[in-house]
């Protein structure tokens, strides 16, 4: 069976490239959302893009853990130089301060030291 990472890109200019595990695994355009379907399992996830300058935008990397069967709505906001990845409560999930781990979904859960 297999699970589902949906990405919502709130950009309306820029799109982002989207990696797990170190591997590109596709691409969100402007105001639109991409889904990718994976095997369950623990993932390194993280995603580049560039800003209105054309510099590259930095992702800090979450760790995911998803169950069979299971999917996830992840929204992407870049602001200053950063990309967020949020949660569909409006936790941002790979912020800067603390230490934030637990389920972010039903049957996905977030373990992400953050420094």
């Amino acid at each position: 069976m297999s699970s589902k990472i949906i990405f919502s890109n709130l950009s309306r200019t820029e799109d982002y490239t989207i990696f797990l595990n170190g591997q590109v695994r596709g691409t969100v355009l402007p105001l639109k959302t991409n889904t990718i379907d994976l095997e369950p399992g623990e993932y390194e996830l993280y995603i580049e893009g560039n800003n209105e300058e054309g510099l590259p935008t930095m992702c800090k990397p979450i760790q995911v853990k998803i169950d069979d069967c299971k999917s996830v709505h992840l929204r992407i906001i870049a602001d200053n130089f950063a990309i967020g990845i949020y949660d569909d409560k409006g936790t941002q999930l790979n912020a800067m301060h603390g230490f934030l781990c637990g389920s972010v979904a039903d049957g996905v859960r977030i373990d992400n030291p953050i420094v």
